[in-house]
């Protein structure tokens, strides 16, 4: 349930406007956030010009206006911009303000490091179907944020899908393989369902309707049922020597779960490497 007076009494400044942030953005004005209240900085005026025409917020080119006139600060830049966008913000007095980061392996503590202040930093992980409200976050609070930050964080991001906390910083590089990367892996298994559906006389179009469809309600169904084992679920599918029972030898037969557990494992430790990197900012 989003807060919306803790909502309207809240000025966030976004700096980067990039697909996500425009997302959560336009997400947040739909959740009846104050258009007002929103401002967000980009190099780009076209791109800026653009998201304002949509939703009618503030935009500046200036990173040092959004810092100065926000409560909330969201850093919606790439790990590898942190430094150079970061370095300018540190003569800023930011004590009160909630700082929150969708950088992939940028900790809290290198965050503050940055910023050269001891901050309330949330570290946030969406993924891409928050384009469409549908999205995943994975959210960590540090121990300086209070509750109130907390909860405008996390009313941020579920404006745009369904969110969980973590209580340990580490855990976020779990959720960015899991949830953050994940939109790809399903794209990886569509397309390849696609391919062959095509393979076998289906018109690419129609392969596509039939794949995305199936998965899109499959998915809908795990949620509606939550209380049964997704295994459950799969085996009430799956008749003993059936269509479905010989794909799924198929898949076993060619160690489909270790595969999966392997492709986690890499987003994981490259999580954890982006991280480690970051150390030396």
């Amino acid at each position: 349930m989003i807060d919306n007076n803790t909502f309207n009494t809240t000025k966030i400044g976004f700096i980067g406007c990039g697909n996500m942030s425009s997302a959560i953005i336009k997400g947040m004005v739909q959740a009846q956030f104050n258009a007002a209240d929103i401002a967000v900085s980009n190099r780009s005026l076209t791109k800026l010009q653009s998201l304002q025409k949509g939703v009618g917020i503030a935009i500046t080119q200036n990173n040092l206006e959004i810092c100065e006139n926000s409560e909330v600060i969201v850093l919606s830049i790439k790990p590898q911009m942190f430094e150079t966008v970061c370095r300018p913000l540190a003569n800023i007095d930011l004590s009160g303000k909630l700082i929150i980061s969708i950088a992939a392996g940028v900790k809290t503590t290198q965050i503050s490091k940055l910023l050269k202040q001891n901050l309330a930093v949330v570290r946030a992980m969406p993924n891409t179907p928050a384009m469409i409200s549908e999205g995943a976050t994975g959210l960590f609070a540090n121990q300086q944020c209070n509750q109130q930050q907390i909860e405008i964080a996390g009313n941020i991001f579920q404006s745009v899908g369904k969110i969980a906390w973590v209580k340990n910083e580490n855990q976020i590089n779990t959720v960015t393989a899991i949830a953050g990367s994940a939109p790809a892996y399903v794209y990886l298994f569509m397309q390849a369902m696609i391919d062959q559906a095509v393979a076998l006389g289906f018109t690419a179009q129609d392969a596509r309707d039939l794949v995305t469809q199936s998965v899109l309600g499959t998915a809908k169904l795990a949620q509606v049922k939550s209380g049964i084992p997704l295994d459950d679920l799969r085996q009430a599918v799956t008749s003993p020597g059936g269509t479905t029972f010989e794909a799924i030898q198929s898949f076993n037969n060619n160690n489909f779960s270790e595969i999966v557990k392997k492709a986690v494992n890499a987003a994981y430790d490259r999580g954890v490497s982006l991280g480690n990197d970051g150390e030396k900012l």
